[in-house]
């Protein structure tokens, strides 16, 4: 298989020789630069081959070849651009040429680097694997790869990747010509990029990744706990794998204006367990994008419905809402009425409330059992929120019964027509865990002023007008004047 180098380079690096760009021995400057402590000059011995095996391998290799010509000034400055340290070593190891990216990943200017020793410049524990790497290039004239670790001047250590192959020049002396990468920069990604996992890995928080076609492509051990999904079974899946059904479609087209628009949503949602168990979370979506500022990855991050911040948010929530359908619950609704009240008196327009009992919801209950029985509460509460308008208030007081404000209305009218609305959405079967259900339910309706002036005294009869249609067969709707449909 070709390395990196191969790949990325290869092609590029044989232009170059064959145009000249790599210059062979005949280009050494006449007068080596002085050393420094680091120089092989200064080292206490020579590197040393078996000179009879590498002439012998010399003979061999020889072969007629175009012979490059005269480096240009223009070549020279092409030779600079390559994006990778592009060198060529004698039989010895000494520099003949090396570029400028070259020169800048060792840390030395350029001419300091001609006719030296290149294992000068590598830690003491990687000169000797250096050597070895250098004897077998030569000996076995074959494209080798090596990994080392070189100092700069300043101490920096880098790493940095060979991959080296043999040509001749034009005297006939092999030379090694190598393409030298730092490594340094990715194996800090890499490391950066192994601190982050672990850092994921170990949150308390549930951590969801997906691409940008919202395919999950990573999830963390505190998901697997909360939702009891294994890592296998939800990669490749949407997160629309935890979809409780109990949100409409207006809920999840706000979230994703939001993310669209400002890059982020946060807010609690409601998704369902693996065992099927409803439950909700504190969920914060971030959009991740590239350098053209497109978006690549979104990441999911949910609180922990065990967390102590997260109980306190929960009991706030509770105080105020129902926790099965997220309507607003007795309490909030009574506070609703009476300011709905305090308006029409002030403004001197009619009001309605109106109450709504499914009919024979027990028993789905007792022969489906109470998920199902969760499912349909929430269905049909999505199906009323369709037929409302935004200032309309729905609220769930408790089992299957609902009640409903309508705060400005212009002729009880318009309550029977709110009713018929509800009663034409029951209609549609709901199909539920393989199971179609046909829901109907009783309503109720009383009018402000006409048929009370205060909150107790509305409920009180439009749940009469309600019972009215019990009385007489459900699926229907009634006022309190005993106007029965």
């Amino acid at each position: 298989m070709a390395t990196l180098g191969q790949r990325l380079f290869g092609k590029a690096y044989r232009l170059l020789a064959r145009v000249g760009l790599l210059r062979n021995g005949k280009d050494l400057p006449g007068k080596p630069a002085p050393c420094d402590q680091n120089d092989a000059q200064c080292l206490s011995h020579e590197p040393s081959f078996d000179q009879p095996e590498l002439a012998r391998r010399q003979h061999e290799f020889r072969e007629p070849q175009q012979q490059p010509g005269d480096m240009g000034e223009h070549h020279a400055v092409f030779y600079d651009l390559v994006p990778v340290g592009c060198l060529t070593l004698d039989a010895n190891g000494r520099t003949l040429e090396i570029n400028q990216a070259g020169a800048a990943m060792l840390g030395r200017e350029r001419a300091h680097l001609l006719g030296k020793h290149f294992m000068a410049w590598l830690t003491e524990n990687d000169r000797p694997q250096f050597l070895h790497h250098l004897h077998q290039v030569f000996l076995s004239r074959d494209n080798l790869a090596i990994e080392l670790r070189i100092k700069t001047p300043n101490g920096i250590l880098r790493d940095v990747r060979l991959e080296s192959s043999i040509m001749e020049n034009a005297d006939h002396v092999l030379c090694c010509h190598m393409v030298m990468t730092d490594l340094s920069e990715r194996r800090r990604a890499d490391e950066t990029s192994s601190l982050i996992s672990r850092v994921i890995e170990s949150a308390a928080e549930g951590i969801m990744v997906t691409d940008a076609h919202k395919v999950i492509r990573s999830v963390n051990s505190a998901f697997e706990k909360t939702t009891g999904y294994t890592t296998d079974e939800v990669i490749g899946n949407t997160p629309a794998i935890l979809k409780s059904g109990h949100h409409g479609e207006d809920f999840y087209r706000e979230m994703w204006d939001s993310l669209n628009k400002n890059g982020q949503w946060q807010g609690e949602i409601w998704n369902r367990h693996k065992s099927g168990d409803i439950y909700p979370e504190w969920l914060n979506i971030s959009t991740v994008k590239d350098s053209q500022q497109r978006v690549i990855h979104y990441v999911g991050i949910f609180s922990d419905a065990h967390t102590q911040e997260y109980v306190l948010e929960r009991l706030q929530y509770l105080a105020y809402y129902d926790g099965l359908t997220g309507l607003p619950n007795r309490r909030l609704f009574l506070d609703r009425l009476n300011m709905s009240l305090t308006q029409a008196r002030r403004d001197k327009h009619m009001l309605a409330v109106i109450f709504v009992d499914l009919d024979k919801f027990k028993e789905i209950n007792d022969t489906l059992g109470h998920k199902i029985g969760d499912e349909v509460l929430v269905a049909v509460t999505r199906c009323m929120k369709g037929c409302l308008r935004e200032g309309d208030t729905l609220a769930r007081l408790g089992g299957d019964e609902f009640t409903v404000i309508l705060p400005v209305i212009s002729h009880p009218d318009d309550a029977s027509n709110v009713a018929r609305k509800f009663l034409e959405c029951y209609a549609k079967p709901l199909s539920i865990d393989g199971h179609e259900l046909h829901v109907t339910a009783s309503i109720g309706i009383s009018i402000f002023p006409n048929d009370g002036e205060d909150a107790d005294s509305l409920l009180h009869h439009a749940d009469i007008a309600m019972y009215q249609i019990k009385e007489t067969g459900r699926n229907g709707y009634s006022h309190h004047d005993g106007n029965i449909h």
